[in-house]
C-alpha cells in the first residue's frame, strides 16, 4: 500500500471514520489504522462484503448504507461515502469514509419494532374499545328483548288472574283461566331455564346426563304439553317413530323438541300439521319437528341459532325469532356433542334436524 503524507496520515489514524482507498477493481491500496484495526482488511473490499449487499457503487464513488465483516466475523453497518481521487496523482483512487453506525442500525431497527408493536397495541386497543361497545349494544338489546319476552307470559297471568276473580263462581271458566296461566307460567319457567343452561354452556358446565330415552313417552309428554295450543289453532300433531329408544340427556331434549315444536305452533297455519320423528340416520340418533309455516330466509337459518337473533321481516311472511329458546337447542345439541340445523321443506314449511351421535361414550 502507497503511504500518505505524515500529517495526513497521522490525522488518518485518529480519524473516528475508517479511511481507506481502492482502486477500478477494488483492491485496496491503502488502510488507516483504524480501519485496520476494526477490519481484517485483505485485497478486495468485496472480500469484507455481506452477501446480500452490492458494493459496486464504491466504485463509482457514491455513498452506501452496507455490511463489512469485522475481525471477530461479525457483520457491522457502515455508512460509507466514496470521494473519487484517481485524478490526483498523490491517491489514485477512490478515497472510502466509512462510519460504523451498527448501534445505530439496531436501535433504528428497535425502534421501528417499538412502532410497530405501539401501532398494534393501538390497533388492538380500538378493536378492543369497539368490541367493549358491541358487547354494550348487545347487553342492552339482550336486556330489551329477555324484559319483551318474559313480559308476554307474565301479563297473561296477571290478566287471567283478574278474570278468575271475576269468574268464581263459574267453573268452566276457571278451568280455562287456570290452563291459562299454567302454559304461561310454563313459558317463563321454561324461558329461565334455558338462560340458566346458557350461561352454564357459556361456563363450559352445561354437561349431558346420558341414559336410555323412552322416544314414547317423552313425544306423549310433549304432545299433552302443546294440547292447549294445538287445540286452539286445529293443529294435528303426528308422530313418526322409527327408533322407540336413544341415549341422551331426556330433560334437555325434552326442552329442545318443546322449545321448537313451540315455534311450529306459533308459525304454523291454522288447522295444518306438525311432525315429530325419532329415527337413526348412519351413526348419529335423530329427532325432528316438521311444519307446514312460512318458513325462515336462506340468510337467517344459522343466525337463528344465535342469542336473540331477529329477523326484520314481516311475521306473516316469514317467522321471528326474539328469544332464547334456539339458541338453547343448539348449546344442548352441542353437549350432545351434536347440531341443530333447520331446512325447507320441498312442499313448504320448515324442518329442524337434531343429531347427535349414537356411541357418546
Amino acid at each position: 500500500m502507497t503511504p500518505l503524507p505524515g500529517l495526513l496520515d497521522t490525522i488518518a489514524k485518529h480519524a473516528v471514520d475508517l479511511m481507506l482507498v481502492i482502486d477500478r477493481a477494488g483492491v485496496v491500496t491503502w488502510a488507516s489504522a483504524s480501519c485496520n484495526e476494526l477490519l481484517d482488511v485483505g485485497t478486495n473490499i468485496a472480500e469484507l462484503a455481506h452477501p446480500e449487499d452490492d458494493l459496486r457503487g464504491l466504485l463509482a464513488a457514491e455513498s452506501l448504507r452496507h455490511r463489512w465483516r469485522d475481525r471477530e466475523g461479525n457483520y457491522r453497518m457502515f455508512e460509507t461515502v466514496g470521494r473519487d481521487l484517481r485524478a490526483d496523482p498523490t491517491v489514485r483512487g477512490v478515497l472510502l469514509q466509512a462510519r460504523d453506525v451498527t448501534a445505530a442500525a439496531q436501535l433504528e431497527a428497535m425502534m421501528s419494532e417499538s412502532t410497530d408493536a405501539a401501532y398494534e397495541l393501538v390497533t388492538m386497543r380500538e378493536e378492543l374499545i369497539e368490541t367493549l361497545r358491541q358487547l354494550d349494544r348487545s347487553k342492552a338489546q339482550l336486556s330489551a328483548a329477555l324484559v319483551h319476552d318474559l313480559k308476554t307470559p307474565l301479563t297473561v297471568i296477571m290478566l287471567t288472574a283478574k278474570y278468575v276473580v271475576e269468574d268464581i263462581d263459574k267453573p268452566d271458566e276457571l278451568t280455562d283461566h287456570s290452563v291459562t296461566i299454567g302454559r304461561a307460567a310454563d313459558a317463563m319457567h321454561r324461558m329461565v331455564l334455558d338462560l340458566l343452561d346458557i350461561g352454564r354452556s357459556e361456563d363450559g358446565q352445561l354437561a349431558a346426563a346420558i341414559a336410555k330415552v323412552d322416544v314414547g313417552e317423552l313425544f306423549v309428554e310433549l304432545g299433552e304439553r302443546a294440547k292447549p295450543l294445538l287445540v286452539q289453532r286445529k293443529q294435528q300433531l303426528i308422530y313418526e317413530i322409527e327408533t322407540p329408544t336413544l341415549s341422551g340427556d331426556a330433560e334437555l331434549l325434552g326442552r329442545v323438541i318443546q322449545n321448537l315444536l313451540d315455534n311450529c305452533t306459533k308459525y304454523a297455519p291454522a288447522g295444518s300439521a306438525i311432525t315429530m320423528t325419532a329415527r337413526r340416520v348412519g351413526g348419529d340418533y335423530e329427532l325432528s319437528v316438521a311444519d307446514r309455516g312460512p318458513g325462515i330466509p336462506d340468510e337467517f337459518k344459522t343466525r337463528i341459532f344465535d342469542l336473540y337473533t331477529r329477523l326484520d321481516r314481516d311475521a306473516r311472511s316469514a317467522r321471528t325469532s326474539r328469544g332464547v329458546g334456539l339458541a338453547f337447542c343448539k348449546l344442548a345439541l352441542a353437549a350432545h356433542r351434536g347440531s341443530i340445523v333447520v331446512e325447507d321443506r320441498p312442499d313448504g314449511g320448515s324442518l329442524f334436524r337434531c343429531r347427535w351421535p349414537i356411541d357418546l361414550d
